[in-house]
């Protein structure tokens, strides 16, 4: 769950750059423009902010000639990919200083092998998804859908309390909606989206509606009154595990109110039965609970399933399980942190060192796993099993992630795309801001 929802109507400017082509040292500075959201064809790179070290080239192909602010569907494209395209200054409300602005990046759409299919006009791009417990385990899991929710500034259609306006699309491209909701949650197979007229039920595979409800038929009185992702966990919209739970209602906010998908039937219980549902339902969820048995060995347990391994790092005592079967040791202090990773049978992977590792997990439904070691050459990528496979360009001055199937590197005006199988550039973008 998002923490509590402070973004308000975005009041953007500075969109400098979305570099599309490979550069040839002929291209100058772009245009500014004060709008919600970029705007115009290919922004060209401004080289002005970089330092003097020689820039790597930008990399990646437009599926489109002309700037295309709004998804295309087709079936051509395959799976797409959210990419950080260009940067903007953000106007902050809840910042005391009201003419407080902030570098913020615009995502937009691209083919697995780093072709643009839509330009960077979204504050936000994320797969939808539920929770939802493993059947063997009991453990916490995220179940995605082909789905993405892609999100604009416009503070007159957007949702009252950040003025942003959502639009749903498939992975593939194959469909969208337009900017048209104030927000969405995913349940089995199926999105609920709202605005401030009603409810909208949409196919998750097709996009096609399947049910519509104002707010009224549901009981509600004002949509602007629903929860929609406030941060308060056990008031925001979200899959129950049978019904939709649309919020709590009434003069004090005493009654939940519930919706089934499908039927259209709605149930209210109290809102004091509502938070104690929820709790117990978090509660059943599994994890693996580490254990320091105080003669360097440590136990992790998760259900029925249970490890006892010697620790590398014997002063950790909380070490983590990540990608399902690797476990991650690390210390901290104020001048380093060390750290180790090993199997759940105790066998190390990568020997106790000292320097910052970043876990790249691959989506739930995804075994990718990879560690990135930052140097200052660059990051050094390690598979699961701690075997190097490449050096990405970087360095201490970058962070580094996991974009589906590629392995993203940003720095403060650069955001690069590599193949997480060969370490090859797909797509590379400058984006900076004056000064």
């Amino acid at each position: 769950m998002r923490g509590e929802k402070r973004w308000a109507a975005l009041a953007l400017s500075c969109v400098l750059l979305a570099g599309c082509a490979k550069w040839d040292g002929s291209q100058t500075a772009a245009g500014t423009s004060a709008s919600s959201a970029p705007s115009g064809p290919n922004v060209q790179v401004d080289w002005s902010v970089l330092t003097e070290e020689t820039p790597l080239p930008a990399v990646g192909e437009r599926w489109y000639t002309d700037y295309t602010p709004e998804l295309i569907p087709s079936a051509d494209y395959g799976p797409l990919l959210p990419f950080k395209g260009a940067v903007g200054m953000t106007l902050a409300w809840w910042e005391e200083e009201p003419a407080y602005t902030s570098p913020s990046w615009f995502y937009g759409l691209m083919t697995l092998d780093g072709t643009l299919v839509m330009d960077p006009v979204c504050t936000s791009i994320s797969r939808l998804g539920y929770t939802a417990a493993a059947p063997a385990t009991r453990e916490q899991i995220t179940r995605l859908l082909p789905v993405y929710a892609m999100s604009r500034g416009d503070p007159e259609l957007g949702d009252p309390s950040d003025g942003e306006l959502m639009a749903l699309a498939a992975e593939d491209g194959s469909w969208w909606t337009g900017f048209r909701f104030w927000g969405a949650v995913a349940y089995p197979d199926g999105i609920a989206a709202g605005d401030k007229d009603g409810l909208t039920l949409l196919d998750a595979q097709t996009g096609a509606q399947t049910d519509y409800y104002t707010w009224s038929q549901l009981g509600i009185s004002d949509g602007a009154s629903l929860p929609w992702f406030t941060g308060d966990a056990t008031s925001c919209v979200q899959w129950t595990g049978k019904n939709l739970f649309l919020g709590c209602f009434g003069e004090n906010y005493d009654t939940a109110v519930f919706l089934k998908p499908g039927t259209g039937k709605v149930t209210t219980c109290s809102a004091e039965d509502w938070y104690r549902q929820w709790e117990q339902r978090y509660q059943q969820y599994a994890a693996w609970v580490p254990h320091s048995n105080g003669d360097g060995t440590v136990t992790l347990t998760l259900g029925s399933q249970s490890r006892t391994i010697t620790s590398p790092l014997p002063q950790d005592e909380y070490p983590s399980v990540v990608g399902g079967d690797r476990v991650y040791f690390s210390l901290w202090n104020q001048e380093s942190t060390t750290f180790a990773v090993t199997d759940l049978e105790g066998k190390v992977l990568i020997p106790v060192q000292t320097g910052e590792l970043t876990i790249l997990n691959g989506s739930p439904e995804s075994e990718l796993l990879l560690f990135a070691l930052g140097q200052e050459d660059g990051w050094r990528i390690l598979d699961r099993d701690g075997k190097e496979l490449y050096t990405l360009p970087g360095g201490n001055d970058s962070w580094c992630y996991l974009n589906g199937t590629l392995i993203e590197v940003v720095q403060e005006d650069c955001a690069s795309y590599y193949s997480a199988q060969t370490g090859d550039c797909v797509r590379r973008t400058y984006a900076g801001l004056p000064g």
